[in-house]
């Protein structure tokens, strides 16, 4: 779980980021407050997808399907939202994804929203 290992993040804007090297991937973690992850760009490039800051908890991104066709990785999201009467709280939270992809690859994000 890469998102374990970076910690939390703040995401101010909707982004969907592929890192296929270690430099632009520790400048922009880092500028967001978390730790880079330690990644072999030989073997594998980091998609990053967030939908940007929500009014409260119980916001979360998901990862609906992923597969690979003709050397792209079509990877499928949705933000999951809070349900009408779920207990949330009323903070700024930066939910996002972080996650490992083939490297040598094109990455096409598929966002379903909400």
């Amino acid at each position: 779980d890469l998102t374990g290992r970076t910690g939390a993040l703040t995401i101010t804007r909707e982004t969907k980021r592929a890192f296929r090297e270690p430099r632009p991937l520790a400048e922009y973690v880092t500028a967001a407050g978390g730790r880079p992850p330690s990644v072999d760009f030989e073997r594998h490039q980091l998609l990053l997808v967030s939908p940007g800051p929500r009014s409260s908890t119980g916001h979360s991104m998901e990862v609906l399907d992923a597969r690979e066709r003709d050397g792209t990785v079509t990877v499928t999201v949705r933000e999951r939202t809070p349900e009408f009467g779920e207990r949330v709280e009323p903070r700024v939270t930066f939910p996002y994804l972080l996650l490992s992809l083939p490297a040598g690859t094109d990455v096409y994000v598929d966002w379903l929203g909400r």
